[in-house]
């Protein structure tokens, strides 16, 4: 038994020799330097998205074949979005995105750009002395694939707010077309013509225009003693493209009504304030048209500080869940 060990520990080393080895015998050594290296697109064609690496070592250059990919798609989609949000905010400023829907984007890029990246191979390997260089090769179909997918997920989506003829799902189908409009910019990437033949960004610019054009008039009635939150529902709805008013007429009567508590916390220095509210929607004739609630303990430094929190939380879900009030 005593052998065992010894075997393991050779079995190990016999396994990364291998492995080593193997590598290896990929790799072409000196001579001329092979054209991939000075030419991969020329190399590759139009079946591939390739991009070589040099290191030291051959794991080093293949990590720097990886990171040059990556960074064609993450440079090249930074930049297609910039040009989008340049073009809008000339166009329409009232369809600015807020800068936690901005950030929900970039992370939606990261994620589908890491998911692509998924399918990276190191295809050829050459060492020239002490350099090492590296092929990395994405198949342009296989990748494709995966972003027509996201890109047809996020249009359905989209036709369906728009379908629902409600203006308070209007922001929510610029937020996805934004996404969508990043998705495009990797088909660019890849060389792969737009398929996507749903509602159109202009189709939701025209229909914002038409709601604009009819706007629907809400009068607030705070029944609360934090005009914090009244005036976060004011300006929430005023981007969202509503009208305030401070009498009749008006189309909707959104009555907010607000309770809050400080709570005892045996913990020195910290605090901790319960907030609890309630939104509910009438027509002009008293007729209850839609709800919402909205619940919250935080701790925190000071109170200034949690209802900082719990009012940041307020707003979001509002956003969210704006269409439960049914303001139409």
């Amino acid at each position: 038994m005593k052998f065992w060990p010894i075997i393991l520990v050779a079995i190990i080393f016999s396994s990364c020799a291998t492995h080593n080895k193997s590598a290896e015998e990929q790799m072409s050594v000196g001579g001329s330097i092979p054209q991939w290296v000075n030419d991969p697109f020329e190399f590759c064609g139009n079946e591939f998205l390739c991009t070589v690496g040099e290191g030291t070592s051959l794991l080093n250059a293949e990590s720097e074949a990886r990171k040059s990919l990556a960074k064609i798609f993450r440079v090249k989609v930074s930049g297609q979005t910039n040009i989008s949000e340049s073009s809008s905010s000339i166009t329409n400023p009232d369809l600015l995105q807020s800068a936690g829907v901005y950030q929900e984007m970039q992370s939606h890029t990261r994620e589908v750009v890491d998911e692509v990246l998924e399918g990276v191979i190191t295809s050829k390997k050459h060492r020239d002395g002490e350099a090492y260089f590296a092929l990395a090769q994405l198949s342009k179909r296989t990748s494709s694939k995966l972003v027509k997918s996201r890109i047809e997920k996020l249009s359905d989506e989209i036709e369906l707010a728009y379908n629902s003829e409600r203006r308070s799902m209007l922001p929510k189908a610029f937020e996805l077309e934004a996404k969508r409009a990043e998705l495009e910019s990797f088909l660019i990437i890849l060389g792969i013509p737009n398929f996507d033949r749903s509602v159109s960004r202009g189709q939701l610019l025209s229909k914002k225009a038409e709601y604009d054009a009819d706007p629907r008039f809400i009068f607030i009635d705070h029944q609360g003693k934090w005009d914090a939150m009244a005036k976060t529902v004011s300006g929430e709805l005023i981007s969202l493209g509503y009208k305030i008013v401070q009498k009749k007429p008006y189309h909707f009567r959104v009555v907010i009504e607000d309770h809050s508590r400080r709570e005892y916390l045996n913990v020195k220095g910290f605090e901790r304030y319960h907030v609890n509210s309630k939104l509910t929607a009438y027509s002009p004739s008293g007729e209850v048209v839609g709800a919402m609630a909205f619940e919250r303990t935080e701790n925190g430094r000071s109170i200034s500080q949690i209802k900082s929190q719990i009012l940041e939380s307020f707003r979001d879900q509002f956003i969210n869940n704006v269409s439960q009030l049914q303001l139409d």
